[in-house]
Formats: structure tokens, C-alpha cells, sequence
């Protein structure tokens, strides 16, 4: 079996891009997705240039931040002052423009492109892309570029409609309460079992420490540093060559 464990909210801030960083050179996590309107962006965009990450996608971020384009470009998606709407109320909304959507995502994409990094799959913060109100257009932007993308059908049942290449299961277990080695080594288990030679992927969010910063930007925190610490760990490690599971990245999927 084989596990992309991908390391969401690379430039969220600093101490999630050096949390990655070191993820990266444990080798268990090989895939990060940038988030490209937050205040680490720049941040990781140099370390990207470093060297220090090597493979990574786009986190397209509709309810977190600014927009990239004009704010009145997105009308249907921000707030009076600017800002992305949360969440809960952004998914409730029945009157999103698609178009607005759309070019917000290619603005995104761009954006990451001009900043020099080789995007080689898309997934999206808080499933943005996936609620009902986006998942179209999400859908069209993906086969349009052609690149691999997290599955879709999370939220919503059916991806019918993406072209492109996905794992074969994605798991959101690995995530609060889910997050401890041992729960880990369950879920593993049985996606051992259950599909052998598949490629199943987790979403993970490590952080070096908790900073005002953070705490200012997500909701999740503390189980940010005990997620750094389990894929850090020479145990899991050792776990998973013991139990013939390979880490692989997005770069992986391209083949497909």
C-alpha cells in the first residue's frame, strides 16, 4: 500500500511552514498544498525556492484571508470589508457566481506559478471546493489544468464529472481528537487490508509551536504540535517500513 500523507496550509505562518519543512526531511509527509494569500506565504515560497520542499500543490482558499483578485471582482464571496466569508456562512450561500469562483481559483493558481513553484495538484482549505456551492466549478478548473486533485466526493457523493487523477481514498481520521500514532496505525491497517495496492491519502496540519499568530488565523492549534511530533517520529517510521506501506507524493499520481 501506499499513503500520500499531504501537509495542508504550507504559508499559513511560519512556524506550519518549518513544521512542514522538518516533515519533509523525516520523509513520511512528501506532499504540502500553499496557500497563497496568507501571511507565511512569502515565507514558504522562499523555503520552496531552498530547496527544502519539493513537491507541492495549491490550497485554493475561499474562506480564509483576501482575495488575489480585486474585491469586487469576487463580490459574491467576501464580506464588506474585503475579506473571504466564513465558512458556514459561504457554504449556506445559494447566489455564489461560478465565474467568480473560477477566475479566483485560476488567480490563485497563477499566482503560484509566478511565484515559481511547479503546482503538481490542487485540493482546497475547509473543503472549499468540494461544498455543493463550488464543486462544479472546482471540478471544471481541475480537468481544465489537468492535474491531479484530492477526491471530491468527501462532502458530497461523485466525482463522476473530474477527469484527472485521485487517490483511491481520502481520510479526514488523522485530524483532532484522530490525531495520536496509535489511531493512525488502525486506520492504516485496515486500508492495508481492505486495498492492498491501492494509494490512500491523509490530510495533515503540523505546526512547530503554537504562536498568537496562529491561534489569531485557525481554530486548530495544540493538536497542530502533537501531529509535528507523531510525523517526525522515528517509531512511525520505522512502523511503516515494518509493515511494507510507502509515503509518496502527488508526483506519483501524474502516471495514472
Amino acid at each position: 500500500m501506499k499513503i500520500i500523507l499531504n501537509a495542508d496550509d504550507f504559508g499559513l505562518t511560519e512556524s506550519v511552514n518549518n513544521a512542514i519543512v522538518d516533515c519533509f526531511k523525516m520523509g513520511i509527509v512528501k506532499s504540502t498544498t500553499i496557500m497563497m494569500n496568507q501571511p507565511g506565504t512569502q515565507h514558504a515560497v522562499d523555503l520552496y525556492h531552498q530547496g527544502l520542499i519539493d513537491q507541492v500543490g495549491l490550497h485554493f482558499t475561499v474562506t480564509a484571508g483576501k482575495p488575489i483578485l480585486d474585491a469586487n471582482q469576487v463580490s459574491t464571496l467576501v464580506d464588506e470589508e474585503g475579506y473571504f466569508l466564513e465558512r458556514r456562512e459561504l457554504y449556506g450561500k445559494t447566489d455564489v457566481c461560478s465565474e467568480q469562483v473560477y477566475k479566483e481559483l485560476k488567480a490563485q493558481y497563477h499566482a503560484a506559478l509566478n511565484a515559481g513553484l511547479a503546482i503538481n495538484h490542487l485540493d482546497s482549505h475547509h473543503f472549499g471546493g468540494v461544498f455543493p456551492n463550488l464543486k462544479a466549478t472546482f471540478t471544471r478548473f481541475a480537468n481544465d489544468v489537468g492535474l491531479p486533485v484530492r477526491r471530491t466526493d468527501n462532502i458530497i457523493e461523485g466525482q463522476d464529472l473530474l477527469k484527472v487523477a485521485t487517490p483511491d481514498a481520502f481520510d479526514l481520521g488523522f485530524y483532532d481528537a484522530g490525531a495520536s500514532l496509535e489511531h493512525l496505525k488502525t486506520m492504516l491497517t485496515h486500508y492495508q487490508h481492505t486495498m492492498p495496492d491501492g494509494i490512500v491519502e491523509f490530510m495533515c496540519h503540523p505546526a512547530k509551536a503554537v504562536t498568537a499568530e496562529l491561534k489569531q488565523l485557525s481554530g486548530y492549534t495544540d493538536k497542530r504540535v502533537t501531529e509535528l511530533d507523531i510525523l517526525t517520529s522515528i517509531e512511525l517510521k520505522n512502523w511503516l517500513a515494518a509493515n511494507n506501506i510507502e509515503c509518496i507524493g502527488f508526483d506519483a499520481l501524474h502516471s495514472r
